[in-house]
């Protein structure tokens, strides 16, 4: 029975290692989340049971490990070098006639170029021993990096292991990206929990393989492209896109847009083609790598002590404009988060007028040495965010830089910058702007969904000094919200009635609503679900909140130090003395009901609203999606569903009515 139980491992593994490079590499599932969820419990379930036998290339071994407080240095054993960049075809055709001359006995009809697209991530190194992962590091200064194996595993389109290779030892090399869809819904996030967006998709996905907490790595779903190799032990390959059909069958994720040019001039055309098409991606992508095809060309032509002479980079202008900073402020998040902020004199770039570009930090606006009435170069990151490229060089005399305030610009209290962090933060709880902000997320139709209180009623409530905490919210009367500025008795009437329904909004919504720092909404609902209560969430140890499945250490630090504030547990004591509710209402659903199951919501549905019927599947254990696939389990139509009912019926998907859903419910 034993063997037997090592041999259902053995196949597990191949079998799980075969559909992630299906969803993740090929973007062809074979399975739905459903029956590979059923594939990895039992192999957890056998490894639990024989813990000698878990391996390192095991699927459930992607997160887990932990990292230490450092990353450890290491030593690239083949440099990994950088790329000369060119910012125009002039430029390209001048390297095109280096080639020529460095090459004076191969005929120009026989140079074959190799056109890649240049994305905008972290270069990492992989390596592999017996077709074992065994480190993955980033690329450093090009000889040293760091040793971020652990969280790289977490990557679930690199394999952990290579079938029927025919490598003793290879290193493979590749760019590490966060899809732009992916940085979007970060960032959104990261807003609702009161912290400052990432700059861009790259700086997201740098941040994410560098944070000590593996599960965070993994819940930013980053992705990879492999496109050359550092070293290995059996090379036979004469060319480069040889090379890379060959990583390509050893189930490396490589880029599907790398083309073969015959000849030079094919390189120019695609440089045209991808001018505007790179903005149709779903990741980043600032320029093309073109290089020559031929391994023993390159050879012969080597490289610098800093760029290969066979390659160049080709760097897309992006769209930008000037224009003038007419003044810094710094604003203050409901987390305490200090950003400065430049105002800018209007412009028009990327398709919108911009007037106002975050600088992020203070560290950013010292290095880029950023003042007040400097003209600006500024375009959309990712064609998203607005932010200052550079300052133009006017000739005329400069503003002092410019200093973030020592003292909050709000509540005037003392500021202080966390070691290990780039903001500065205030301190204090009862901070006018924070409370502001504070209230404005509490009432947010996610959260308490407090009809009517809108920022102007804030505004008064909190200048007059009325409302000091959320729990001040639920003694106001009908006749004091009378009397504020532009709110007519039956608007105070409104908002009154607004305010007590709230008080059955749940558990979940008020977890959520309370601004807890990484608190967001999801993981306000596995919290509610988990522990039914705020004071069994309260007397919950650390080490036992942090193996909840999606919790982890960073939330669960919050937590404690959320609860560890004597003036929180006050607010939430007086809340639950006004009759909020601060338990999970109803019986506990019936374990996994849902579990596994994908849906996708479409059309009006006329009992729910959206955030209701997604709040119903995630509190049984499914999973809410925005388009329908192979891997959707249902769909959920209300009235005037349209394409995505269509696909569903095309894929033969099980699509249910309002009324279906609400039985189906009710059962769970």
């Amino acid at each position: 029975m034993k063997e037997a139980d090592k041999k259902e491992i053995e196949s597990l593994r191949i079998t799980l290692h075969n559909h992630d490079y299906q969803y993740y590499v090929q973007n062809s599932p074979s399975i739905s989340d459903r029956e590979y969820d059923a594939l990895y419990q039992r192999l957890k379930e056998l490894e639990t049971k024989y813990p000698q036998w878990i391996t390192e290339d095991s699927p459930t071994q992607r997160v887990g490990g932990k990292v230490e407080q450092r990353f450890r240095q290491i030593t690239h054993p083949v440099p990994m070098l950088s790329l000369d960049n060119t910012y125009n075809v002039d430029e390209v055709r001048a390297f095109h006639q280096r080639i020529k001359k460095g090459l004076p006995d191969v005929e120009e009809d026989s140079i074959e170029y190799v056109v890649e697209l240049k994305f905008d991530g972290l270069a990492v190194a992989l390596t592999y021993e017996d077709g074992k992962l065994v480190r993955g590091a980033t690329r450093g200064d090009g000889k040293q990096g760091e040793d971020i194996t652990v969280n790289l595993k977490t990557i679930r389109s690199i394999p952990l292991e290579i079938p029927a290779h025919p490598f003793k030892k290879i290193e493979v090399r590749g760019e590490v990206y966060m899809p732009k869809k992916e940085f979007r819904r970060l960032n959104a996030i990261r807003e609702e929990e009161g912290e400052t967006p990432f700059a861009n998709p790259r700086n997201a996905a740098a941040g994410a393989l560098r944070v000590l907490d593996p599960a965070i790595t993994s819940s930013r779903k980053l992705g990879i492209f492999i496109y050359t190799v550092g070293f290995l032990d059996n090379d036979n390959f004469q060319t480069h896109y040889e090379l890379q059909k060959a990583l390509a069958s050893l189930r490396f994720p490589v880029n599907e847009h790398n083309r073969l040019c015959s000849n030079f001039e094919e390189t120019l055309s695609i440089i045209e083609e991808w001018r505007n098409k790179k903005n149709d991606l779903d990741y980043e992508v600032d320029g093309l790598v073109i290089q020559l095809n031929s391994l023993a060309h390159r050879k012969m032509l080597g490289s610098t002590s800093k760029f290969p002479r066979w390659a160049v980079a080709y760097k897309y202008e992006a769209e930008q404009a000037e224009t003038e900073i007419l003044e810094i402020v710094c604003q203050v998040g409901r987390t305490g988060s200090i950003t400065p902020v430049a105002n800018l004199e209007p412009v028009f770039v990327s398709g919108s007028t911009v007037s106002r570009a975050t600088l992020h930090n203070e560290d950013e606006i010292r290095r880029k040495d950023i003042r007040v009435g400097d003209r600006v170069v500024i375009e959309k990151a990712g064609e998203i965010i607005p932010k200052i490229v550079r300052v133009i060089d006017s000739g005329k005399k400069r503003q002092p830089p410019f200093k973030m305030p020592t003292v909050c610009p709000e509540c005037k209290t003392e500021v202080f910058r966390p070691e290990g962090e780039a903001a500065w933060r205030c301190v204090n709880a009862a901070c006018p702007a924070q409370l502001k902000e504070r209230l404005k997320h509490f009432a947010s139709r996610k959260a308490m969904d407090i009809d009517h209180l809108g920022p102007a009623v804030i505004e008064q409530l909190v200048e007059s000094g009325r409302i000091k905490n959320f729990s001040d919210l639920y003694t106001l009367k009908q006749d004091e919200v009378a009397r504020l500025e532009r709110l007519a008795e039956k608007s105070a009437q409104n908002l009154i009635e607004a305010v007590e329904k709230s008080k059955t909004a749940g558990l979940a919504r008020l977890l959520f609503g309370l601004g807890i720092r990484h608190v967001g909404q999801r993981a306000a609902s596995i919290l509610a679900q988990t522990f039914r209560s705020i004071k069994a969430l309260r007397e919950t140890p650390y080490e036992e909140m942090e193996s909840v499945m999606e919790i982890g250490p960073v939330i669960a630090e919050s937590l404690k130090s959320f609860f560890d504030q004597k003036t929180n547990l006050l607010d939430i004591e007086k809340l639950e003395n006004m009759g909020i509710s601060v338990e999970e209402q109803g019986d506990s659903p019936k374990e996994g009901a849902l579990k596994g199951k994908q849906f996708v919501l479409t059309g009006t549905l006329s009992e729910f609203s959206r955030d209701e019927a997604r709040e119903k599947i995630e509190s049984l254990g499914g999973r809410v999606t925005s388009s329908v696939s192979k891997k959707t389990d249902y769909v959920v139509a209300g009235k005037d569903a349209g394409s995505k009912l269509e696909k569903a019926k095309k894929l033969e998907i099980t699509v249910w009515d309002e009324k279906e859903f609400q039985k189906q419910i009710e059962s769970a």
